[in-house]
């Protein structure tokens, strides 16, 4: 009984294209898509499961019932051994506990092979059953019934369109009308990629052909491409949807429908006319074939698509062909293929004048966008649309399945009848659907370019001849690789004296790559990076790359399986990998590529095992974390420096570091930081570091910007060192504390120059974040000795520089631009930069930075002035959302000068009654504002104490200062002196809004002379 029950199920499975992995007792099991790929896999996986389920019960007449599990996912295949498996892994354990769960009859499929075979079977509900190792189980389903041979393309809820394809269409229509005139055949062949749009392409024609004035007769057969006695099987198709034979019907009533070409029953698999040969059997079908096509276009103009001719086996290619030449009459041949049709029938399609291929090729990104929108009937965000377009590359089907993986992980919802995205946290993954696609397409390749072009998958997206000859250790045949169009030879070469290619799609190379086991990966990374460094000969531009292969040769999870018994190549290729990836991060840094930067660092951290050179590295992570203004992620980079520290000077160098960037990067902390902490910091570096050191200088600068007190002191010694060092960058930093306390010491005079003189300094400096610093230091000093023109000229520079940079730098470059205009009242050039601003904001909403929610309301102080104040709201309940705490004196002067343009003389006294302050960024702003505010108010005892200090001949502020004075003494002589110092600077905007201020404090209740 168990012979014939292990050869009933073997020729089920077989027949379905399955392999056999083993029999155990009673059990046996199969894999479908290993050791080789099909598309199709769990398709066939389910008709087997059907087809052996309906076999054991004609063979033992419902003596014996099976349990049968089916499952998806990726295995290990190994060699085939006797009594053992050659596939390993959870895949295959979950399987097992899906037929262990089932009960006598009865079929359980995991969800990832229901999610790859939608709409092709019928499911039960979802259930979810205990699985050894599975915490929350396994979901499920029961196989009900297969609905069609083959999986329908297209998603349910998803709109169809045709796009991009109006010539194909068209070429079609002229074709079937150009049979129709003529009563003349032809076969025509539209042939592409899998995925490309054939079927959509032909649905549509079948759609148009209904429509003509003279209806043709259509019938459908397709090509499978499994299963026994499936030769004819396209035509069986066609007989059955012509004549109306049922699955049900018994042969005696499906011959004498075929009568009197009872021979067309070969079709259908009905032996018919037993006693011919083989041959003449397959000539008296073909001969009948013709005349029953024959008879049908006698009536009228007929139109036969045979899909997936891909799949046809010779003779019924032959049978086509002679179709096109022998029958007269108007009959039109539409066939679906991919280009592996070309490998058999080199000449197909063509030299013959009823004959003709039509290509498809992908979509245009456009196109592809449009099928996109088309398909959801939404404006989703352009970022999640980009992504699919990207990722699908033209491939109409790809675009489909990238939509549904994106519903199935709940990035798209439907909402009644609309969709609504979600925000993509994770790569987009290649869908199953694509990947058997594509994987089956590699496995049909020949084994030398199979390994060719899994070798290059692992060089690259783009990559050269030399290193994958060297890996597979042969010749392979670029050409043929070029034919079946995986790759493309590229113009000219990166790498001289070698052939360049490029794989034509990501995908492809994606799912090449993933095809290869891990060990072997690692074996191609360690390859190719040994290539490039001696055919690159080391050079730095090469860095990236050598990073790369290195760190994917040792990568931890996989290094004992790649390396294991090689433990001094493994140390080799580990070191090697160190060595590239900080390398990598150091010309990352100096590009500016931050991001790049850290995750090159952190793929080092994760290969690093020697506690000092793991602290130093997670000091670097953290200085790139400062430069993208990134304060909690650099904080928790140097605490990981300074617990992995054991050095004593190397940790007084992370503490200077540590201090100095959170003393001198504000914009990094939407919090500012606690004083005491920060004091403490600073107190270690000086401690730890040495004299005469840059870490020591560092701490000195650090203390002069984080404690007043002390900054003139500080910053003089931090100059001395600096300039004793020959640092450059230590020394300007050290000036640009001395300027600042200048500056908060109303010494604008002293501070310009010593501007003047870090400007000078720069030219040898070549890190433009400091760069752009420099400039941010030196415009209020430029601005506080009414230098206006040469601030304007400098913002543009910074604002130039900083564009180059990240999305934080180029708020704080366009921010500087506001802020010299804010000063000179320049409101109609803030209000042409206010979408810009908007926009830059918007990218750095990641960096809690003071400036992204001061311009906002500087653009908002220009709304107003313009007489939009709708527009001026929206900007301010922007900017009051970002919620920053503890940044007064960068938001105060915007905000008075809302309420004053309001006259909303209350909020001005609430203002003006907190502490001022005057520090460099913001502090002329806020003195100019709070002037006009006390001037609004009446309130002479706090200009009688604040302005005189102020009156400074040939200052910005001067004239602020002397107009509240002349307010609130009542002094029209000093107002008009005020008013035309302003003019004089060209302030004329401040000076227009003298008779604003005047009439503000001339108002009742709106304060007295004597306050």
């Amino acid at each position: 009984m168990l012979e014939r029950f292990y050869d009933a199920m073997a020729t089920e499975i077989a027949g379905a294209g399955g392999t056999v992995e083993k029999f155990v007792g009673d059990a046996v099991m199969a894999v479908f898509g290993a050791p080789h790929a099909h598309e199709d896999h769990a398709e066939r996986a389910l008709h087997a499961a059907l087809a052996m389920r309906r076999q054991l019960a004609e063979l033992f007449e419902g003596t014996l019932q099976l349990r049968i599990g089916v499952n998806s996912g990726e295995v290990v295949v190994g060699a085939a051994r006797e009594g053992s498996s050659f596939v390993t892994g959870d895949t295959v354990n979950v399987c097992a506990r899906l037929e262990q769960n089932a009960k006598p009859g009865e079929i359980l499929v995991g969800e990832r092979t229901v999610a790859l075979v939608r709409g092709a079977f019928e499911f039960d509900e979802p259930v979810r059953i205990d699985a050894k190792g599975k915490r929350d189980g396994v979901v499920c389903r029961q196989l009900t019934r297969a609905l069609t041979l083959m999986r329908p393309r297209g998603l349910d809820g998803l709109r169809r369109s045709l796009v991009g394809r109006d010539t194909e269409i068209e070429l079609l229509e002229a074709t079937y009308r150009r049979v129709a005139h003529e009563g003349a055949p032809h076969l025509v062949t539209i042939m592409g990629d899998a995925g490309v749009g054939k079927s959509r392409l032909v649905r549509e024609l079948w759609d148009r052909l209904g429509g003509e004035r003279v209806e043709p007769l259509r019938r459908t057969g397709r090509c499978l491409s499994y299963g026994h006695a499936i030769t004819y099987w396209a035509l069986g198709e066609i007989l059955k949807e012509h004549l109306g034979i049922l699955e049900s019907d018994p042969p005696e009533s499906i011959l004498g429908k075929l009568q009197p070409r009872e021979i067309l029953g070969l079709a259908l698999g009905i032996e018919a006319q037993r006693e011919l040969h083989p041959l003449a059997a397959r000539d008296k079908l073909h001969e009948a074939w013709i005349e029953f096509l024959q008879e049908l276009v006698a009536e009228r103009p007929v139109v036969v698509l045979i899909e997936d001719i891909h799949w046809a086996e010779d003779p019924l290619l032959d049978l086509l062909e002679r179709t096109g030449r022998d029958v007269q009459g108007p009959l039109l041949i539409v066939g679906t293929a991919r280009p592996e049709l070309l490998d058999g029938r080199p000449t197909w399609g063509g030299g013959r004048r009823n004959a003709s291929l039509l290509w498809l090729q992908p979509l245009s990104e456009e196109e592809a966008g449009r099928l996109f929108d088309d398909a959801l009937a939404e404006a989703l965000p352009l970022e999640l649309r980009n992504l699919v377009v990207e990722r699908a590359e033209g491939n109409p089907l790809f675009v489909e399945e990238l939509i549904g993986t994106l519903i199935d992980r709940g990035n798209l919802q439907q909402v009644g009848d609309s969709w609504q995205a979600k925000r993509l946290r994770s790569n987009l993954d290649i869908p199953d659907s694509v990947q058997a696609v594509l994987a089956a397409r590699i496995d049909m390749l020949p084994s030398l370019e199979k390994a060719a072009l899994q070798a290059a998958s692992v060089v690259g997206r783009i990559f050269w001849v030399g290193p994958v000859r060297e890996l597979v250790g042969g010749e392979p045949d670029f050409g043929l690789l070029e034919e079946r169009d995986f790759i493309r030879r590229r113009q000219g070469s990166s790498m001289a004296g070698e052939q360049e290619y490029a794989i034509k799609h990501a995908l492809t190379r994606e799912v090449a790559y993933a095809s290869l086991p891990k060990a072997r990966r690692a074996q191609l990374h360690a390859g190719v990076a040994d290539w490039l460094e001696h055919a690159g000969g080391g050079r730095d531009e090469n860095a990236p790359l050598l990073a790369h292969h290195y760190a994917e040769a040792v990568r931890p999870d996989d290094a004992d399986l790649a390396w294991g018994g090689e433990e001094a190549e493994r140390e080799r290729l580990q070191q090697k990998a160190l060595e590239w990836l900080r390398r990598a991060a150091e010309l990352a840094l100096g590009r500016y590529e931050l991001a790049d930067a850290i995750s090159l660092l952190q793929r080092a951290l994760d290969l690093e095992e020697r506690e000092q050179s793991r602290a130093e590295l997670w000091r670097d992570i953290g200085h790139a974390h400062a430069m993208r203004y990134e304060g909690e992620a650099f904080w928790e980079a140097m605490q990981n420096s300074l617990q992995a520290c054991t050095d004593r000077a190397t940790c007084g160098e992370t503490y200077s570091l540590l201090a100095l960037h959170t003393a001198a990067r504000s914009g990094m902390w939407q919090r500012r930081p606690d004083y005491a902490l920060v004091s403490g910091w600073i107190d270690q570096a000086l401690e730890l570091s040495e004299p005469g050191t840059p870490a020591r200088t560092r701490a000195l600068i650090a203390r002069a910007f984080w404690s007043p007190k002390e900054a003139g002191e500080a910053a003089g010694e931090a100059k001395r060192l600096a300039e004793r060092l020959g640092d450059r960058e230590l020394q300007s930093w050290a000036l640009d504390a001395l300027l600042a306390r200048a500056y908060t010491h109303h010494r604008y005079e002293e501070a310009y120059e010593l501007a003047r003189e870090r400007l000078a300094l720069i030219a040898e400096i070549s890190d433009p974040d400091h760069l752009v610093e420099a400039h941010e230091s030196a415009i209020p000093t430029f601005m506080a000795v009414a230098e206006i023109d040469k601030a304007r000229e400098l913002a543009r520079n910074a604002d130039d520089l900083s564009r180059k940079l990240s999305p934080h730098h180029e708020v704080h470059g366009l921010s500087l631009q506001l802020e010299v205009e804010e000063l000179a009242g320049g409101w109609e050039r803030i209000a042409a930069l206010t979408e810009r601003t908007e926009q830059a904001v918007s990218a750095n909403l990641d960096t809690p930075c003071s400036r992204n929610a001061r311009s906002l309301l500087v653009c908002a102080v220009a709304s107003v002035v313009m007489g939009d104040e709708q527009r001026a709201a929206e900007l301010e309940r922007a900017a009051e959302e970002l919620g920053m705490e503890g940044y007064d004196f960068a938001l105060e002067s915007p905000r008075l000068r809302l309420a004053l343009l309001r006259g909303n003389l209350q909020s001005v006294g609430e203002a003006v009654e907190s502490a001022a302050s005057h520090n460099l960024s913001f502090g002329l702003a806020r003195l100019a504002a709070r002037m006009d505010a006390s001037a609004a108010l009446r309130d002479r005892r706090r200009v009688e104490e604040d302005a005189p200090p102020l009156a400074q001949a040939g200052t910005y502020i001067e004239p602020f200062a002397l107009r509240a004075l002349g307010i609130v003494r009542e002094d029209e002589k000093l107002v008009g002196q005020a008013s035309d110092r302003l003019r004089e600077i060209g302030l004329d905007w401040h000076a227009d809004q003298t008779d604003a201020l005047v009439e503000a404090a001339s108002v009742p209740g709106g304060g007295s002379a004597d306050q």
